[in-house]
């Protein structure tokens, strides 16, 4: 079946859209500036229906509850249950939406803070889906890249609502990966960016994750802290500029991330007991007792 695709001046929907993923499809979305009084429903939808208030009044009817709703608010339909919505007879709604299935939409919509008991949300990013649903929009025509426009335009969608949670501080964040995997991506921004001068809360921000559960997750699988790892990290780097260069100790200093020799140098010696001078000798001393003793 093709795309159906609607547009007037006051309503504009694309409808009949193929499922090209399991994980997250677009089935269809719209626009619409209702008239007063205009109600849909009771009626029963097969996938998430989503809708976003641009302006306006209305009420939304759920099992055995009514919301009245207004602009900003969102109100989530699931699939396979009975639900009526109806515009203001004096200031109806205008709204948007859109209708999604797919193995992870409902974790999507948890992470926006919907959930069955929570059906009703208020969201301040009304310009940033509405943009979304119009490119959905303009992305009516049958082709493959116009498929992906729509994926894309969708998964922009549901990620503005997620960040708009989190940064009202309304949802707390919800970290899906295992801790490895976070892990990991410290590790290898440690060695990206040793020579710097970082922080735990950089490694952290990179990453994306709250300062304190990084800490808490990179002891729990490395059995040191963050910080201290970076430190051996560091001095590991200088032991090897120390034995195989014959670099200024201020010049190793500041490749492995300190800008004051003397400062790179107390950490050192904390660690391997000799100033960096003297591990140098020490090393230079080694080299040439195993050459005699050849």
């Amino acid at each position: 079946m093709q795309p159906k695709y609607t547009n007037s001046a006051r309503y504009k929907c694309l409808e009949y859209l193929k499922k090209h993923t399991v994980d997250l499809y677009l089935s269809y979305c719209g626009i619409e500036e209702c008239d007063p009084g205009h109600s849909y429903g009771p009626t029963v939808r097969s996938e998430f229906l989503l809708h976003y208030i641009l302006s306006g009044k209305g009420i939304f009817q759920v099992d055995g509850r009514t919301y009245f709703l207004k602009e900003n608010h969102a109100f989530l339909i699931y699939p396979d249950e009975i639900t009526y919505y109806k515009a203001d007879e004096k200031d109806p709604w205008s709204y948007i939406w859109i209708g999604f299935g797919g193995a992870k939409a409902e974790i999507c919509l948890n992470h926006a803070s919907f959930d069955r008991k929570n059906r009703v949300n208020v969201f301040n990013c009304k310009n940033k889906l509405l943009e979304c649903v119009k490119g959905m929009l303009n992305a009516s025509k049958l082709t493959y890249a116009n498929d992906l426009k729509r994926s894309g335009f969708l998964f922009m969608f549901l990620a503005h609502l997620i960040d708009d949670k989190i940064s009202s501080g309304t949802q707390n964040v919800i970290y899906d990966y295992p801790y490895q995997v976070y892990v990991e991506h410290a590790l290898e921004f440690i060695d990206h960016n040793y020579e710097k001068d970082i922080k735990v809360s950089d490694i952290a921000n990179y990453i994306g994750i709250d300062r304190s559960y990084f800490t808490n997750i990179f002891k729990k699988v490395m059995n040191i802290s963050p910080q201290q790892y970076i430190i051996n990290y560091r001095m590991e780097k200088a032991c090897n500029l120390l034995k195989t260069t014959t670099l200024p100790i201020r010049t190793i200093a500041y490749q492995v991330g300190y800008s004051d020799a003397l400062s790179f140098s107390k950490v050192f010696k904390n660690i391997y007991q000799v100033c960096p001078k003297t591990y140098r000798m020490q090393n230079e001393k080694l080299i040439q007792s195993n050459k005699k003793g050849k």
